[in-house]
C-alpha cells in the first residue's frame, strides 16, 4: 500500500511540474479575467490547423502541452498586464504585427539551449483578448529552421 501511495504522489508531482510554463502562471493571475480556456492534447491541436505545413508538424511533435484562452480585455488591462509579465519573466517578442485595431504577437521562453515555451497573443478589438500557450522542447536551430521556413513560405505567396 505503501508503495501504491508513494507511486500515486510521485505521478501527481510529475503532472503537476509538467504543466508549469510562464502561461499557466500569468492565466493563474489572471483567470477572472478568462472567458474560455481549454487545455487541448498536442495530438488533436493537427484539427485546429487550416493548413498541411511540415513546419507546424514538426513544431507540434516536439510540444507536449498547448492551452488556449479568450480573456476579457476591456481597457487592455489584460494585454497591459502580459507586457510587464513578458518582461519579468524574460520573454523574448519574436514577432509582433498591428494592422489597424488588429495586433498580433508572439512570444517565446530560452532555458539553457531550448525553447521551452511559446505564447501566440492575438486580438482584433479591445474587448478580447486571444492567448495560445505551447509548451514545446526545441533547439534554437529547430526553432530558427521553423521560423524561417515559414517566412520564405509567406513570402513565396
Amino acid at each position: 500500500m505503501k508503495k501504491l501511495f508513494t507511486t500515486l504522489l510521485v505521478l501527481v508531482a510529475f503532472t503537476i511540474n509538467a504543466q508549469k510554463t510562464a502561461y499557466n502562471d500569468f492565466y493563474k493571475d489572471h483567470k477572472e479575467d478568462s472567458q474560455f480556456s481549454m487545455s487541448v492534447p498536442v495530438s488533436l491541436t493537427n484539427f485546429l490547423s487550416d493548413e498541411d505545413t511540415e513546419e507546424i508538424d514538426v513544431l507540434l511533435k516536439k510540444a507536449e502541452h498547448c492551452k488556449v484562452t479568450i480573456f476579457n480585455n476591456e481597457g487592455n488591462s489584460v494585454e497591459k498586464s502580459f507586457r510587464k509579465f513578458a518582461r519579468r519573466n524574460g520573454l523574448t517578442t519574436l514577432v509582433k504585427v498591428k494592422d489597424g485595431k488588429d495586433r498580433a504577437a508572439i512570444y517565446f521562453k530560452e532555458k539553457g539551449d531550448l525553447i521551452k515555451e511559446i505564447i501566440v497573443k492575438a486580438n482584433s478589438d479591445e474587448e478580447n483578448l486571444v492567448m495560445v500557450g505551447l509548451k514545446v522542447s526545441l533547439t534554437q536551430d529547430e526553432f530558427a529552421d521553423i521560423v524561417s521556413s515559414l517566412k520564405d513560405k509567406k513570402a513565396s505567396r
